[in-house]
């Protein structure tokens, strides 16, 4: 209860101090001539977010390496060996992954070609996640090096996204000299 004054009114003395410094607050802001705003909600966007990394596929290992090397995050790649691209794409507004139905096209883009991804079950047999995937067998005439690509994707109602290799090349798919034996499918 706040304390009477002798008038009978309550103190001054007595205001709550946030709603005292709001008030100095808004007087300071008239008495400078500067408007006073309000913060408006961030805006939201629409380009989708795209989450990726590259890992070895099975092509041209052996039985023993299979089991080791499969799906593990690499990238650094020998001829003949296998890039896979697995890829996640995000709706900046659900915040929630995106599949087949919710996308027209998921495409990786290399200097010379373009791959078109494929949304499904990983692994293939007793799947624990999805998300979209494509292979590339490094040729054997294939330059050595770093590769350029990025990924899009473009959502059923029009909205994209693109995703881009950072830009520090010890990260990014290097094509190395060697050359894997092709073995038999």
């Amino acid at each position: 209860m706040r304390p009477i004054a002798a008038t009978g009114r309550p103190s001054r003395r007595t205001w709550p101090p946030a709603l005292a410094g709001a008030l100095i607050v808004l007087l300071l802001a008239a008495c400078s001539g500067q408007a006073v705003t309000t913060p408006t909600a961030a805006p939201v966007t629409t380009a989708l977010f795209i989450d990726a990394d590259t890992v070895l596929g099975p092509t041209n290992l052996t039985e023993a390496e299979r089991p080791l090397k499969t799906c593990v995050q690499v990238s650094r790649f020998a001829h003949n060996e296998e890039v896979v691209w697995r890829v996640k794409v995000l709706d900046p507004v659900t915040n929630q992954p995106m599949d087949d139905t919710a996308l027209a096209s998921v495409q990786v883009k290399l200097p010379d070609q373009i791959l078109d991804l494929h949304y499904g079950g990983h692994p293939r047999d007793t799947p624990v996640d999805f998300f979209w995937t494509v292979g590339w067998d490094v040729p054997e005439t294939y330059p050595t090096g770093t590769v350029a690509y990025t990924i899009e994707a473009r959502a059923a109602d029009g909205r994209t996204g693109t995703w881009e290799q950072f830009k520090v090349s010890l990260a990014q798919l290097t094509i190395t000299e060697d050359v894997r034996e092709i073995l038999p499918g």
